[in-house]
C-alpha cells in the first residue's frame, strides 16, 4: 500500500475510534495548531522531550501563548490538562498508535491527563501490527514497556454503559506530521 493510502486509512480508522487527527505539513506548523486547539482544554501541559517536540519548538510556542509547561518533577503530569508525547508508529489497519513507553514520563503524559496529544510522523505509519513489530525488531532491542493506544479511553460496566476517560484520557488528538521522518527502519 502506498504511503498516502496508509495515511488516509490510518486517519479514517483513528477518527472512527474517537481520535481527532490534525494533519500538519511539517514540524514548523505544530506549534500554531496546538496553541489554537489546546486553548479550550486548559493551559497546564506536560511536555515530554522528543525529536519532534524539539524540532517544532513546542516549549517556546506554548510558553509564548501563556501555557504552563511541566517537563519533570515528582508530580509530573498528575495535575495537568494535556500531555504531549511523540509516538513511534501508527497502525493504519486499526488507527492505533504504538510507543516505546519504557520511560515513565511517556506513560504518565500519555495516560494521566484528560487530553493526550500524540505527535506522529506520517512516514512512520505501517499497514498493520506485524509491520510495527518488524520495525521495532529492526531497530534493535524490543521496548521494555510497549504501549498501543486506540482512541480515547473507553470502558463499559456489566450493563454495557459506555464511559469515556475512566482509565486514561477522554480526548486523543493526533498531530500527524507530513514530512520526511520515517524510513523503513523507523529512524
Amino acid at each position: 500500500m502506498a504511503q498516502d493510502d496508509l495515511i488516509s486509512f490510518f486517519t479514517r480508522q483513528a477518527e472512527a475510534m474517537g481520535a481527532q487527527v490534525i494533519p500538519v505539513d511539517g514540524v514548523r506548523d505544530i506549534g500554531p495548531q496546538l496553541v489554537e486547539v489546546l486553548k479550550s482544554y486548559g493551559r497546564k501541559v506536560a511536555l515530554v522531550d522528543s525529536p519532534v517536540a524539539r524540532e517544532a519548538g513546542l516549549e517556546a510556542a506554548l510558553a509564548a501563548a501563556g501555557f504552563h509547561i511541566e517537563k519533570d518533577g515528582a508530580g509530573f503530569a498528575r495535575q495537568v490538562d494535556t500531555g504531549i508525547v511523540e509516538f513511534d508508529y501508527g497502525i493504519a489497519e486499526t488507527g492505533t498508535l504504538a510507543m516505546d513507553a519504557t520511560g515513565l514520563k511517556e506513560r504518565l503524559a500519555a495516560m494521566l491527563p484528560l487530553t493526550c496529544v500524540a505527535l506522529l510522523r506520517a512516514g512512520r505509519i505501517r499497514a498493520n501490527l506485524s509491520g510495527v513489530i518488524d520495525a521495532y525488531l529492526e531497530r534493535g532491542n524490543w521496548p521494555g514497556y510497549f504501549t498501543l493506544v486506540t482512541g480515547p479511553s473507553r470502558t463499559a460496566d456489566i450493563e454495557r454503559s459506555l464511559t469515556i476517560g475512566v482509565h486514561g484520557p477522554e480526548r486523543l488528538l493526533i498531530i500527524l506530521v507530513k514530512d520526511n521522518g520515517g524510513d523503513r527502519l523507523g529512524r
